[in-house]
């Protein structure tokens, strides 16, 4: 999706002469321009900006941008030169200069928020964009702006607030296609799934031919079970986008959400052959294969990506899965605790709660009952327990010698069972006898 905090970064004004990046109209009209500024100067370091000659405009406004100038729209201009290439501490200084010249130059503090964003200087980025907001008389487009780039911002950390602040954004300009589509990832943020499908619907009726949309449209329908309609949305974008990595990849993970491993399989093999380095696809046929049963294959790939990437705890984690499904557990337990480590990383709490339990289990193979303790308490703050990891929690327990927690856990699992487990209930009946006797 094309992001609107890139987008307005890099705005080329239509007409240099009357109008600043990113197109708005300067505070100091061209006949106000005091004589000291050069407007000749000026005006041509605009018109190389309008053609996109940075270096020339650079060259231009340098010897204008002097400690006496009182002209704000000088340094703006330079600010946006610099910022177009990339020059950030430049930009940087440049828009601050023009803003202490010109408080209320709400274009100099979006341009200067939008660089502070780029940046993840959040807290700087929201200042300026908020002080934007509340500028009396600002261009309504330009506040539209403001406020969709504070919705960029706080999509990922505060999404309730991202929804205020395009609701903000829409009373000064009308609904763009990006903005339907930054609403469904609001929805999509909020976990409300009836609410990002409807508007990841809406995004796709305004933008059939994006292809984010689209995936996330996809998404958005699976999440609620309505698969058929995500395979129509993916097909259809790749009817536009023939042999497009990123749908063929997503239609290849729907398939597998779907247990359809074999008709994953060959899309994700070609993917792979032709970009191994890429790895989302790397990772899809990794899991292609687990699903398969071909666990060699799978644990090749998992440890090429380990090599590249060996802080990625959803990958640590689903790579000791899969050593685990090999019998390898003890070189599984050293990846989930690199991984454990670090709970606040995983993409989910309930993700964080798979990886734990799974470290229970490669622990409770490796005789390592303290690990085992310690990983269930982790998975205890997100779900209960069941049955299962009640047996390992009694199993370790009688490992450590805590007579009275095992036999407590014994009996809960006893009491959780139902018959479903035979052998492990022998022998927690077993344990129970001589966890007795001993007392």
């Amino acid at each position: 999706m094309k992001h609107l905090v890139l987008a307005l970064a890099f705005a080329v004004p239509a007409v240099a002469q009357l109008e600043v990046p990113p197109g708005t109209t300067s505070s100091v009209p061209q006949e106000q321009t005091p004589a000291t500024t050069q407007p000749s100067a000026l005006s041509k370091a605009e018109d190389a900006i309008a053609d996109n000659k940075f270096e020339d405009a650079i060259a231009l406004l340098t010897p204008l941008a002097t400690e006496a100038q009182t002209n704000e729209r000088v340094f703006y201009d330079l600010g946006f030169a610099h910022d177009a290439l990339n020059h950030d501490t430049e930009a940087t200084a440049a828009y601050s200069k023009a803003i202490k010249l010109h408080p209320n130059d709400a274009a100099a503090r979006i341009s200067l928020g939008l660089l502070y964003a780029r940046n993840d200087e959040t807290a700087r980025a929201q200042e300026q964009l908020h002080a934007a907001t509340k500028i009396e008389g600002a261009d309504k487009a330009l506040l539209g702006r403001a406020w969709r780039a504070l919705a960029e911002i706080d999509l990922k950390s505060n999404p309730a607030q991202a929804r205020g602040d395009m609701l903000s954004a829409l009373q000064y300009s009308p609904e763009t296609a990006d903005d339907a589509a930054t609403a469904a990832e609001i929805a999509e943020a909020m976990q409300d799934n009836d609410a990002a499908t409807k508007a990841y619907a809406h995004a796709f009726e305004l933008n059939p031919s994006s292809i984010d949309v689209a995936t996330g449209y996809a998404r958005a329908l699976s999440r609620v079970k309505r698969y058929s309609e995500a395979d129509q949305v993916l097909t259809s974008a790749l009817q536009q986008h023939p042999g497009n990595h990123t749908l063929l990849a997503e239609r290849a993970s729907e398939l597998l959400l779907q247990g359809k491993t074999n008709e994953a399989l060959p899309a994700l093999e070609s993917l792979h052959s032709q970009d191994s380095k890429n790895a989302p696809i790397a990772m899809l046929l990794a899991r292609a294969y687990g699903a398969q049963g071909n666990l060699e294959k799978a644990q090749s790939i998992y440890s090429a990506l380990l090599a590249s990437s060996p802080d990625d705890v959803t990958l640590l984690a689903e790579a000791a899965d899969n050593l685990i499904r090999l019998h390898r557990s003890s070189e599984a337990q050293p990846l989930l605790q690199k991984a454990l480590d670090h709970p606040e990383k995983f993409p989910s709490q309930q993700t964080m709660a798979d990886a734990a339990g799974e470290m229970a289990f490669a622990a409770s193979a490796n005789k390592d009952g303290a690990y085992v303790l310690k990983a269930l308490a982790l998975r205890e703050q997100v779900t209960p327990l069941t049955a299962p990891y009640t047996f390992l929690r009694a199993t370790a327990h009688d490992m450590l010698h805590h007579t009275r927690q095992a036999a407590e856990d014994y009996r809960l699992f006893l009491s959780q069972s139902g018959g479903k487990f035979p052998d492990q209930e022998w022998q927690a009946g077993q344990r129970l006898q001589i966890l007795v006797r001993t007392k």
